[in-house]
């Protein structure tokens, strides 16, 4: 195989990755599995942390695991490493309360997650209460 049948997948592949790591803002990557204490501060139009969540990050309030697990399974919501229940707590809680927020798949939340008993979850919710945990 000649360098010119390469060189073509390899640009396509490069442009992807370049595309991937684009930044946005003044020079940061949104990172999706996080909803920092900037964020939590810059947005003025949610009162509860259920409206933050559902604004910034949509998609952590819809469970959404592989059919082949047996069906999507529950979000979970934790404060620190304290159970809290459903998604529907966040309304419960001022977006002040907390410092950041952060989302585990269901995986990693079933398998690092105080009190699940085995139980499989779609996602967690975590409520973080300072910003060294």
């Amino acid at each position: 195989m000649s360098n010119t049948h390469l060189r073509v997948p390899v640009l396509t592949v490069l442009t992807l990755v370049v595309a991937a790591c684009a930044t946005t803002g003044e020079g940061t990557r949104t990172n999706y599995n996080v909803i920092t204490n900037e964020e939590l501060n810059a947005i003025t139009t949610a009162t509860t942390l259920y409206e933050v969540v559902d604004q910034l990050r949509p998609r952590w309030l819809t469970a959404r695991a592989p059919r082949n697990f047996g069906g999507a399974g529950d979000i979970v919501v934790y404060q620190d490493q304290a159970y809290l229940g459903s998604p529907d707590i966040l309304r419960q809680f001022s977006r002040e309360v907390v410092y950041s927020l952060r989302y585990l798949d269901g995986a990693t939340a079933s398998a690092s997650l105080p009190g699940l008993g085995g139980r499989h979850v779609a996602g967690a919710i975590i409520l973080l209460t300072a910003p060294d945990r």
